[in-house]
């Protein structure tokens, strides 16, 4: 991932449509910890919104044109037919990362670990391994979604790899 990261001069990020908590606060995360660790690079966000949580953040308007030679990530999405704006698929390389159980196979690189309680926990675990900057937005976009992700930490599939992530976002300065 990180080899793809580098060579990209553009990055666009996706998920699924009608985002919840977890679908934006992995996109939004991963494009803080890109940003701040190669601010350089073109990064966009892109995708339908919902009002209840338009207070992350705003998706990027684009041209088509940007997706060429594009590195695409999909976020928080086991289907393709789930993934707000069919452009993804115009990019050079597709990276997929989630942690629902895989209902279809797409990208040059699928990361899929059911054993995570969000996609954030899994975004954050992959910023954190392989070692790209965080922000305090980008902490704050993916505690968010490990908490509505989790249902508070209070579903099954919290467990002490969770506390463990979000004790990292927390030394981040959010409130």
């Amino acid at each position: 991932v990180l080899k793809f990261i580098r060579e990209a001069k553009t990055i666009i990020i996706h998920r699924h449509s009608r985002p919840d908590g977890d679908a934006l606060g992995s996109q939004i995360g991963l494009k803080e910890a890109i940003k701040a660790t190669f601010p350089r690079k073109e990064i966009y966000m892109v995708g339908d919104m919902t009002p209840r949580y338009e207070f992350m953040g705003k998706m990027d308007e684009i041209d088509d044109e940007k997706y060429k030679d594009a590195l695409v990530f999909v976020l928080d999405t086991s289907e393709q037919s789930m993934i707000s704006d069919e452009r993804y698929l115009t990019g050079k390389h597709l990276i997929k990362i989630d942690h629902h159980i895989a209902k279809e196979s797409f990208g040059d690189i699928e990361i899929v670990d059911t054993t995570y309680e969000s996609c954030c926990g899994l975004v954050a675990f992959l910023i954190d391994r392989i070692r790209l900057k965080m922000t305090d937005y980008g902490a704050k976009s993916l505690y968010t979604g490990m908490v509505t992700d989790s249902g508070r930490f209070r579903y099954d599939s919290t467990t002490s790899k969770t506390f463990e992530i979000a004790s990292k976002l927390l030394k981040h300065n959010f409130n």
